[in-house]
């Protein structure tokens, strides 16, 4: 039987599709490809989301992520991206990651996944799926702050534009992929405003999900050394609540 990695690490080269108008690596690539190399280990550790859904009649679902920047790296810059679980608890699981270059951290990364039952849509314990119990679980954390509380106070004042949710923004779920909500907290800046700016951290807590042609407004506060977002359905459903510290 073959043995499953308890760490999965990739080396990457940052590519131009995936910098900034600095050449800068973008923080919604960051997002994306701590997402890629989560999917690639799930799918080693035979939970990835057709065995899941084969094996345990469930689903993944992300509920929060939260991504601290060090440094970023530039244009054809070669790196070492990880990612580990940590060890699960009764609902909830978390993974970690990292991107390296040489001995030097980057960028690290904590995301909270919680097992959503196909038929219930109710959570699921994780020892009742196909969630490996025998894998040997690091314990280091590369992100070792609790995940922030939201609150909902934001008004017609902060609100900053709307979207419509399209067909390139839909993952295989069918609902909009985690990734677009990064790109949409970076929208509500303009250029020259992101050039300026130094992201240390963003985080992203997901309350709901978005649909396909389905409208969704975009609200932003600075409160202060960090700037606070909400993601709302037109009928003011939260979607997704969030901070960039800068």
């Amino acid at each position: 039987m073959k043995e499953i990695p308890n760490k999965f690490q990739e080396q990457m080269v940052v590519l131009s599709g995936q910098c900034d108008s600095l050449e800068r690596l973008c923080p919604d690539s960051t997002f994306m490809m701590f997402q890629d190399i989560a999917t690639q280990h799930a799918i080693l550790m035979g939970v990835g989301g057709p065995d899941l859904l084969s094996k345990s009649k469930a689903f993944w679902v992300v509920m929060r992520t939260k991504i601290k920047f060090y440094s970023l790296p530039y244009l054809n810059e070669k790196l070492e991206v990880s990612t580990w679980p940590y060890l699960p608890e009764i609902f909830r699981c978390n993974r970690y990651y990292s991107i390296s270059r040489g001995e030097d951290v980057l960028i690290s990364g904590i995301s909270e996944w919680v097992i959503i039952d196909a038929e219930t849509r109710k959570l699921r314990k994780v020892e009742s799926t196909s969630y490996p119990r025998d894998l040997e679980y690091l314990t280091e954390k590369s992100v070792d702050e609790p995940f922030r509380r939201f609150k909902d106070d934001f008004s017609q004042v902060d609100f900053v534009y709307e979207l419509k949710v399209r067909s390139s923004m839909i993952d295989v779920t069918h609902h909009t992929n985690n990734v677009e909500y990064c790109r949409m907290l970076l929208d509500s800046f303009s250029v020259a405003e992101l050039e300026k700016m130094i992201i240390k951290e963003i985080e992203i807590s997901y309350l709901n999900e978005s649909l396909e042609n389905e409208i969704l407004q975009v609200f932003r506060k600075r409160k202060d050394k960090e700037f606070c977002f909400a993601v709302k359905k037109e009928d003011g459903t939260p979607v997704i609540m969030a901070t960039i510290v800068d």
